[in-house]
């Protein structure tokens, strides 16, 4: 009987973050329960899954800067972005709120219309 060495495969069930290449081991169950639950495929889900720590960095730069500025400084385009969010967390992102001008009501073109101050288009 001759000794033959098993050549292992390597498991099908390791997430690599796509921003940060990390590994780690998972299970088929988890890796498709996750895929279901964000209405994709399981070759999808791996393709823009990130680590938590990685998330949570990219949360915040989207939170404060936006997706653009997001998308810039990962070297990435703006769907890639939103796929790494909504793959990833819980399946919500928040955009940063718009910055509210005011304006002067000693300003001619402001018109008050039911309580709501209206720049008047000339």
């Amino acid at each position: 009987m001759e000794n033959k060495k098993q050549i292992k495969r390597r498991s099908n069930n390791y997430l690599t973050c796509a921003i940060t290449g990390a590994e780690r081991m998972s299970n088929k169950t988890y890796i498709a329960n996750k895929a279901e639950k964000k209405g994709t495929t399981v070759e999808e889900f791996k393709k823009f899954y990130i680590t938590k720590d990685a998330y949570k960095a990219l949360k915040d730069v989207v939170q404060v800067h936006g997706l653009d500025a997001a998308a810039n400084e990962y070297s990435k385009d703006r769907d890639t972005i939103k796929s790494y969010m909504s793959m990833n967390g819980r399946g919500r992102y928040t955009l940063p709120k718009a910055e509210e001008t005011v304006a002067s009501k000693e300003w001619k073109g402001l018109d008050i219309v039911e309580g709501v101050e209206v720049a008047q288009v000339a």
